[in-house]
């Protein structure tokens, strides 16, 4: 096993269905730009009200004091995402901040008001991601149990991180909405996907996989309810999503990405997310959709 290696902790899949499916309820909702704006106005002054250490870099940290190992770790695995995708797509350049708060801040800032504490989530107002600083908080807040591993050590609901910067890289950095709620969450994802296969460090991550089922299962009912399936639907629908992006990638990779990337740029053909998905995947694409009728 590689040092890098040694730095992973693998956790039961578990553990990522229920973080995914409480955290990424709050990151793309059908009011997004309204509800973030709203949250950007409440806790910004708060946050400039707080005392915050920083760690400089590429993608600078702003920390709650004692957690520099911690703020480390997490700017590692953000930088090395955003490096990568850097070199896939030449003239990229992500500029954003993470926000790394204990507990007693994430309270004295009011993030409890819109999630439960560490889970992570971005705010396009205030350009910011948020993650827990405290992993032993955030374990037993999720799980029930104090999280013991070392704070060098990257679990999978860091990893969530990677989805919210999905988010970031399309909607932000390239500009692009697909025009259908399921297609964004579904490339957040695949985004997330393709760097944790790539990486060394990362690959052995598992995904997060769709529960039993449950009430709502077309993409009908996605695009028409949203977060408002309720939060274990909602989950369930991020796991299949999970699951279609794992099916594509040994046989597309980096392929798909920047063939919506450039369906979506300016001049591009801008067909609609299945049809393309079709046409790059066709069986894995069908046999999918007969799934989610």
């Amino acid at each position: 096993m590689t040092d890098k290696k040694q730095r992973v902790s693998i956790m039961k899949p578990i553990i990522i269905i229920t973080t995914f499916l409480l955290c990424a309820i709050y990151s793309f909702g059908q009011d997004y730009y309204k509800t973030e704006a709203e949250e950007a106005a409440k806790i910004g002054p708060l946050i400039d009200s707080c005392h915050w250490d920083t760690l400089p870099g590429r993608i600078p940290v702003l920390y709650s004091k004692n957690y520099k190992i911690r703020a480390k770790a997490i700017q590692s695995m953000i930088e090395d995402c955003a490096g990568f995708y850097e070199k896939k797509f030449p003239g990229t350049k992500f500029n954003f901040q993470i926000m790394l708060p204990d507990q007693r801040t994430w309270l004295a800032i009011r993030l409890d008001d819109f999630m439960p504490y560490g889970f992570p989530t971005y705010n396009w107002k205030l350009n910011k991601i948020f993650i827990g600083a405290d992993k032993q908080a955030v374990g037993k807040t999720l799980t029930g149990h104090n999280d013991e591993t070392p704070d060098s050590v990257i679990v999978p609901r860091d990893v969530i991180a990677l989805h919210e910067m999905g988010h970031i890289f399309l909607q932000t950095v390239k500009n692009i909405f697909t025009g259908k709620k399921w297609a964004d969450e579904f490339l957040a994802s695949y985004f997330k996907i393709c760097f944790t296969k790539e990486n060394e460090q990362y690959k052995d991550f598992p995904g997060n996989k769709a529960a039993q089922l449950p009430q709502y299962r077309t993409l009908k009912d996605f695009e028409r309810l949203y977060t408002s399936v309720g939060v274990v639907n909602y989950g369930w629908y991020q796991g299949k999503f999970q699951e279609l992006g794992m099916k594509l990638y040994p046989k597309l990779k980096m392929k798909l990405l920047k063939k919506f990337v450039d369906n979506y740029s300016p001049g591009g053909k801008r067909l609609p997310p299945l049809v393309l998905l079709k046409h790059l995947a066709p069986d894995i694409t069908n046999e999918w959709l007969k799934e989610m009728e």
